[in-house]
């Protein structure tokens, strides 16, 4: 579910941008009302394959206790449904939920790496970006669960449109609230895989494989996103077009980044 009553995160992406309100009132309830109802409707239709309980969470603002009362309460209601019950790291770390959820079965981890929001991460060489993402890969085999990234991307900047908010700008060029330069949007805004220059090519297309190996070390990944209104860093269908993101998937141009 994307979007819980009150919003779980303040993100655009939860309906309601800024205030955390989820917890408030009989809003978790009537999430789990609504995540009744779709797995009444969905969870036997044969290309329903998992079942994400809430969409990330931001476990830093919230009473975690909630929220995993909630993923408790939501797995009851769905655990006997042939799909996967998938939960959101909540912010707190792929590693921080290896002890949860002990005798609980079809039961999946769901994290979103990005290296874009956050000025430490984004003033990052393509070479550190990829050092990062093989490390996350190693995190993700290590949780004792099945893990997959369930979104990430091939930018390492943050300059798609509107992409941080309805015009609030980009960390990158430093066009974003309490940011600084790091580089040129130009091409990254908006625009076409085709026409980013060489060197963005070679660097996205790195990183695009760097994190296909990182991920398949857990139980894989669904990269976001599969068409967008000319975003190249994350438009899949641009990137295979283009030969950034490897078609057959085996077909890597850059083996064995991460070791």
């Amino acid at each position: 579910m994307s979007i819980a009553p009150g919003s779980q995160n303040g993100f655009d992406n939860s309906g309601r941008y800024g205030s955390i309100k989820w917890t408030q009132g009989n809003s978790v309830d009537h999430t789990i009302q609504v995540l009744n109802k779709i797995r009444d409707d969905y969870a036997s239709h044969p290309a329903v394959a998992a079942i994400q309980l809430v969409n990330e969470p931001m476990g830093p603002s919230l009473d975690m206790n909630t929220v995993r009362q909630f993923y408790m309460d939501g797995w009851g209601n769905l655990r006997d449904s042939d799909v996967a019950v998938t939960f959101h790291d909540a912010f707190q770390g792929v590693t921080s939920w290896g002890d949860w959820g002990a005798g609980m079965w079809n039961l999946l981890l769901d994290t979103h790496h990005y290296e874009i929001f956050d000025m430490g991460m984004i003033a990052q060489s393509p070479d550190a970006h990829i050092g990062i993402a093989c490390d996350f890969g190693n995190q993700m085999a290590s949780t004792g669960k099945w893990t997959i990234a369930g979104e990430w991307t091939g930018g390492m900047t943050d300059c798609a449109k509107w992409l941080n908010g309805k015009d609030k700008g980009a960390r990158y060029d430093g066009t974003f609230e309490g940011s600084s330069w790091i580089g040129d949007c130009a091409g990254k805004y908006s625009g076409t895989v085709a026409t980013l220059s060489d060197a963005d090519k070679s660097n996205i297309g790195r990183f695009i494989e760097a994190q296909l190996d990182a991920y398949e070390r857990a139980n894989g990944w669904i990269f976001w996103t599969w068409k967008t209104e000319g975003a190249p860093e994350w438009d899949m269908r641009d990137l295979l077009a283009n030969g950034l993101f490897p078609q057959p998937l085996t077909a890597r141009k850059h083996p064995g980044q991460c070791g």
